[in-house]
């Protein structure tokens, strides 16, 4: 029995598969509570794949033990403000976080989205968090 090919063009953007995951309410929860939490994952996985650097070595710069790398990285909990501040002071990394009721996703200029390296936001538009 021959495999089914599947087309490229029939697959679906990460986009529109998270849009799709957003119509459900536990996980629009989840997604807006950890907006920060995937900002600071995705910048620190790639400050380490820049520098060439395991978790281990990352741990050693920062101050920290390399299983609290991991947690950092995996994303699933918001970071202390503490984490946040001994992250941006070891790697020189500047956070910007901005929280506000809802202005039709207008919390940072379009000067600091277009500098950052991430741009994470809460689908309702009261977090954002920019990372350069």
């Amino acid at each position: 029995m021959g495999r089914g090919r599947v087309k490229l063009s029939d697959l679906k953007t990460s986009n529109e598969v998270l849009k799709n995951h957003l119509k459900d309410k536990d996980f629009r929860e989840e997604w807006n509570r950890t907006a920060l939490a995937r900002a600071v994952a995705i910048r620190i996985v790639a400050y380490r794949s820049e520098h060439s650097l395991s978790q281990t070595a990352l741990a050693r710069i920062v101050g920290m033990q390399q299983p609290a790398i991991a947690r950092l990285e995996a994303g699933e909990k918001n970071p202390t403000w503490e984490t946040i501040s001994r992250l941006a002071r070891a790697l020189d990394i500047e956070f910007l976080v901005h929280i506000a009721p809802d202005r039709k996703g207008r919390l940072v200029s379009k000067n600091i989205r277009k500098e950052a390296d991430v741009v994470e936001t809460s689908d309702d538009g009261t977090v954002l968090v920019a990372v350069r």
